[in-house]
């Protein structure tokens, strides 16, 4: 025998072998699968795997958003762990209803295998959107009778090359997302916005009731606008619809509950009607408006909104709000437009209007702003608002369910480098229309000195008749503590320091009384006892007058919460008690030396190192990225 037919005849036998192992392991496979028949929960309906399989796809709400990417794909261990199984879970068409198009040949892979059930075509970043993932999203496009939610995030002409020829109808299609460039931060700020083609989804989606459109510009005369109940709109550039286009749009929807509307309103009053045209909103829930006052006072006057709406305006002031101003009597045009106001205003009866019973009035920083925010309960603890800037972005989804926003939230912003008398005027401008007759928290927000004088609070909020809770939070302590000292109810009744008061609240007009007459908790957050800088304590002394005067005329402070005021010590403190029964101190003695905020510092940072084992530490650390070789498991 030569070697060559020695060599055939092992290949052979090899194959022979091999062959029957496989045979056996077939047969092993087939035992393991008839002995997981007989497991219990082998035993549901298919109907009810995939129901369960579904489940798994959904996102947990526990899993912190940085891992959200990671765990997406969890779920696909299912299809190998039995054969009844993957079996089940291949011919559920809804598991694979959401291609993953960063991964172009699973996306292909799963719109086969979603046969007809509706899809999801999701792309968040314009970052992933190559060549290769762009045809694959076109692909997914293709099948637009079945897309249920389409969310698009891409640069302009990578949402030209997507929509261009997106002409046909969506029967299916119930929400619609289109954003510019949002993960490209320097592009976003610069783009243009997209114009919708005319012809987009040929204007037939009767069943979508979802629309968000993010720098992407669609007809107000639009189809597409009829009958859906959720509605953003932000930045969508020129032209500007006029007052007759936009109230056609919102009569198209009266199913509407949630309006998010950024620089996209009315710029005047303009229209071809006789009568003033006018439009009711009465099923809306959420309102969120940006743009400039003047629209939001048409916006206001011309759409009617339900008094229980959780409403966000944001109006941008052109001109500085000077003391009898046309911009001054414009933000109280807006405030008096207000559902809650105009209802209080037009009946003396109960209404549905939630009551104001806690209010923030806070100061956006040296000639940028002022915010007012109200709630209608009183929270032992209300959530701390950080400080907004006029460009801040607010997503909807916190402004549709986040508990720490008030039902009614005004922003009006202007640029100025004067500050003194302009924060007086605004906030009476904007205070006075608001029924703040229930107002039971009043919490003011100041960091600059000067912006809100003393006169403005008490005659402001003064004579508010069941405010029994104060928070004065920054600079504006030393004002506050003057207002509290005040006496109002009658013409002629003159303040602890000599200012005459006009208020005629006072049940008694002949009997002035002092200045929030039900207070009786204070809380100093924030407060420098020494805000001139003279070395010395120069609020204590206006303070222990204020309650002692307080004191005498029956209206005395039951608690005084001090938290994180400076140039206030134990010895200070000591001198309060014997005032006030109940002191609340926070024992926090800051502000004597130069050197403390480094000596805070190092402890700081002592407090970290004790933490982090005196290492760096940057995020969630490089163990929780899991890279695309770890994530080959989740195949086909």
């Amino acid at each position: 025998m030569t070697d060559t037919t020695s060599k055939n005849a092992c290949e052979t036998q090899f194959d022979q072998i091999d062959q029957e192992i496989l045979r056996y392991e077939e047969a092993v496979r087939d035992l393991k699968s008839r002995r997981n028949l007989l497991a219990p929960i082998s035993k549901l309906p298919a109907e009810i795997l995939c129901a369960i399989f579904v489940f798994c796809t959904l996102p947990d709400p526990l899993t912190p958003t940085n891992y959200a990417a990671d765990y997406r794909w969890r779920w696909i261990t299912v299809t190998h762990t039995s054969r009844l199984w993957r079996n089940t879970a291949l011919s559920c068409p809804t598991l694979w209803s959401k291609p993953e198009f960063t991964k172009t040949e699973w996306a292909y892979e799963m719109i086969r295998r979603s046969k007809m059930a509706p899809l999801t075509i999701e792309v968040t970043s314009n970052y992933w959107l190559t060549p290769r993932v762009v045809d694959a999203v076109s692909e997914g496009l293709k099948h637009l009778p079945r897309i249920n939610e389409l969310h698009l995030s891409a640069s302009r002409d990578n949402m030209d090359k997507l929509l261009s020829g997106i002409n046909s109808p969506a029967p299916f299609l119930r929400t619609l997302y289109l954003d510019i460039g949002r993960s490209d931060y320097y592009y976003h700020s610069r783009a243009e916005p997209y114009i919708l083609p005319e012809d987009f989804l040929g204007g037939d989606a009767s069943r979508l009731s979802h629309i968000e459109l993010t720098r992407c510009h669609l007809r107000w005369d639009s189809s597409l606008l009829r009958n859906i109940s959720f509605l953003k709109v932000h930045n969508p550039g020129p032209p500007a619809p006029t007052l007759d286009q936009f109230i056609g749009a919102l009569s198209g929807m009266p199913q509407l509950e949630i309006l998010d509307l950024e620089n996209t309103l009315p710029g005047t009053s303009d229209t071809e009607h006789t009568e003033k045209p006018g439009v009711s909103l009465p099923r809306l829930r959420k309102l969120r408006t940006v743009g400039s006052l003047q629209e939001c006072a048409i916006f206001l006057e011309h759409v009617v909104v339900p008094s229980n709406a959780t409403i966000h305006i944001m109006a941008k002031c052109s001109d500085i709000p000077d003391e009898g101003s046309p911009t001054i009597q414009l933000i109280h045009d807006v405030c008096q437009r207000l559902p809650v106001a105009r209802e209080t205003a037009t009946t003396s009866s109960a209404t549905n209007s939630p009551l104001i019973k806690s209010l923030l009035v806070q100061s956006m920083g040296i000639g940028s702003g002022l915010i007012v925010e109200a709630w209608n309960s009183v929270a032992k603890s209300r959530p701390t608002t950080t400080a907004l800037t006029p460009s801040r972005e607010i997503s909807l989804n916190p402004l549709a369910t986040a508990p720490s926003v008030g039902w009614l939230k005004l922003e009006f912003t202007w640029q100025s480098a004067v500050v003194r008398q302009i924060h007086n005027d605004v906030v009476v401008a904007i205070c006075r229309p608001l029924p703040l007759a229930q107002l039971r928290h009043l919490h003011i927000r100041n960091g600059y000195q000067d912006s809100v004088n003393s006169p403005t609070f008490a005659r402001t909020f003064g004579t508010l008749p069941k405010v029994n809770s104060l928070t004065v939070e920054g600079t504006s302590t030393y004002e506050f503590v003057d207002a509290l000292n005040y006496h109002t109810g009658s013409q002629g009744a003159t303040g602890y320091n000599g200012l005459a008061s006009s208020s005629s609240s006072n049940p008694n007009p002949g009997r002035p009384t002092l200045a929030f007459p039900a207070l009786r908790t204070l809380k100093l957050l924030e407060a420098d006892f020494d805000r001139d800088h003279e070395a010395e304590n120069t609020l204590l002394e206006p303070l222990m007058d204020c309650l002692m005067h307080r004191y005498e005329h029956k209206s005395e402070i039951h608690k005084l919460i001090l938290e994180r005021c400076s140039h206030l010590n134990s010895e200070d403190v000591a001198e309060l008690q014997g005032i006030v029964a109940d002191v609340d101190w926070d024992h926090i003695e800051c502000g004597y030396s130069d050197t403390e905020d480094e000596d805070m510092d190092d402890e700081f940072d002592d407090e970290m190192d004790d933490v982090f084992g005196g290492e760096a530490y940057f995020g969630y650390g490089a163990s929780y990225i899991s890279s695309d070789e770890d994530m080959m498991f989740m195949g086909f």
